[in-house]
């Protein structure tokens, strides 16, 4: 197997719940030796999130493959001085508390960069260090808000809608392992790390410059459901079909709308590409009632030949077998003895000779802490690491 893209980079994760695991985790697949720090007393709150499996939750386990566990009491001055110890040979510290609190326990990137220079220190939080929110509490739906992409999704005649997924917790995890990469690749011309404060809000916004264009053209913001992305057209919509299944049309440019009138032999439709919001209407009617007529494998074999944008809304468990899936091989197998086979989604990113690598299953709590004390042996007598102060900090309840 090729050497992984991130294989020597290691990072200290202190992040629970969604964003910093997922951010690490793709980090993880990569190569990178991912340190998750959880406190001894029950670890990542994620872990205790029903459904169980095994001893852990579902969620904890989708994200936390390929990490090694080590438990660690920051509340005492034994456990602040063990990370401050393993600060010094990490490459990335990932922290997701609330603006203040590593300050407080003296673990801050000041006092980190102190023992290590070239330490990436990203703070990932809800709404950053700095502005009027920044020591609010917040989930996905208050970040979407604030952000300004909740009040652009949903239909025209009702309330703004919740997407399927928690997807300001997707993006300020992309955004961070974003920013950990072009901060390494820095570091390897100044020699330095360096700081980073995302918000997941700020996130959010960030993809907004489609929307924010349109209003500078037009001078009023997109109305949500009006638009030709968010339901406004015809050619761009999910249509119930006769199993009350579901199938995607998203046959923007003229020819696509051409190939489609065409096979579905009504080119009676092909002027309406042109049709105001009313005659639009008038059309997402119409082709309302047309895939009612068939099932949705009925509409798949009709338009999957079409080249038209044309296609069938699938289920969570249709994926394993859908031969695109298949073929991209996006659904990987790992097992813990407590679990049995876990299916995954892999890393989507295909790099041809540093691929991504699905190595260990998610980590039992604590699992590798006594492997990674012995790792962190250090000569200077102030700050080693000994062998036998394992497990005296095991029984005074610091690891």
């Amino acid at each position: 197997m090729p050497t992984a893209a991130l294989h020597g980079i290691r990072i200290l994760d202190l992040t629970r719940l969604f964003p910093g695991p997922f951010c690490t985790m793709i980090l993880a697949d990569f190569g990178a030796d991912v340190i998750k720090v959880e406190d001894p007393d029950g670890g990542d709150y994620m872990r205790g999130v029903p459904p169980l499996l095994g001893e852990d939750s579902v969620y904890f386990l989708a994200l936390n493959r390929n990490k090694r566990s080590f438990t660690l009491n920051l509340r005492v001055p034994e456990g602040r001085e063990v990370l401050r110890a393993l600060a010094r040979t990490a490459d990335v510290l990932v922290e997701s508390f609330r603006p203040g609190v590593m300050a407080t326990l003296e673990l801050d990137y000041a006092a980190l960069r102190a023992v290590n220079p070239r330490l990436v220190y990203v703070s990932l939080t809800g709404y950053g260090q700095t502005g009027p929110l920044h020591d609010r509490a917040g989930h996905d739906v208050n970040y979407l808000a604030r952000g300004g992409f909740l009040g652009l999704t949903g239909p025209a005649d009702g309330p703004p809608a919740l997407p399927g997924l928690p997807i300001a917790d997707v993006v300020g995890a992309l955004w961070a392992a974003i920013g950990i990469l072009l901060a390494l690749q820095a570091r390897e011309r100044t020699g330095v790390g360096q700081y980073l404060d995302l918000s997941i809000t700020d996130g959010v916004t960030a993809l907004l410059g489609l929307p924010l264009a349109i209003m500078q053209a037009t001078g009023q913001p997109p109305r949500r459901g009006a638009d030709h992305l968010t339901g406004g057209v015809a050619r761009y919509q999910v249509y119930e079909t006769a199993d009350g299944r579901y199938f995607s049309l998203g046959a923007l440019e003229p020819k696509f709308w051409q190939r489609f009138c065409d096979a579905v032999d009504r080119p009676d439709l092909l002027d309406t590409i042109l049709a105001d919001a009313p005659g639009q209407q008038e059309t997402i009617a119409e082709l309302r009632r047309l895939f009612r007529t068939r099932t949705r494998d009925e509409w798949t074999a009709l338009l999957g030949t079409a080249d038209a944008c044309c296609e069938p809304v699938l289920s969570l468990n249709e994926l394993a077998t859908d031969p695109q899936i298949v073929a991209r091989e996006l659904l990987t197998e790992i097992t813990r003895p407590d679990t049995g086979p876990l299916t995954q989604v892999r890393t989507p990113l295909r790099l041809s000779h540093t691929p991504d690598q699905v190595r260990t299953p998610p980590p039992r709590l604590g699992e590798h802490t006594e492997a990674i004390l012995r790792e962190a042996s250090y000569d200077d007598e102030a700050t080693q690491l000994r062998l036998d102060w394992i497990a005296d900090l095991r029984a005074r309840g610091v690891i």
